[in-house]
């Protein structure tokens, strides 16, 4: 395989994950608060002037919850589709995929806390 050939194929693999990003944006409303949240952050982040390593965990966090809710919503549908009436053992698992979601958002909860309760303090 040449490197033409190699090139194309992360292209297409590209095209492949914006296009699941765009369903995600589009149908997932939590996926649209967490943006929300991330950008409030991102705004109070600049604001407060934090530091680069603030900024690093930062921004692992907010792609730690995006990343989380990507992975819910994969995992509903697949439910959906190969479970498409109630099934309890279903329910169970798209309960745990939530909670998992639910985790890392209470983690970056606390995060921010730790990275913006100071320096809110200092400004009021």
């Amino acid at each position: 395989m040449d490197s033409r050939d190699r090139n194309q194929r992360k292209l297409i693999g590209l095209r492949f994950a914006l296009n699941g990003l765009k369903e995600v944006f589009l149908t997932e409303r939590n996926f649209r608060i967490h943006l929300i949240v991330a950008s409030m952050a991102c705004l109070l982040g600049a604001y407060l002037k934090i530091s680069w390593t603030e900024w690093a965990v930062l921004i692992t966090m907010i792609s730690l919850v995006l990343t989380m809710e990507v992975i819910n919503s994969s995992i509903e549908r697949v439910l959906d589709y190969l479970a498409p009436e109630h099934h309890p053992l279903a329910g169970i698992i798209k309960d745990m995929a939530a909670a998992a979601v639910l985790i890392t958002a209470i983690g970056s909860v606390f995060v921010g806390i730790c990275i913006f309760f100071p320096k809110l303090m200092m400004v009021l």
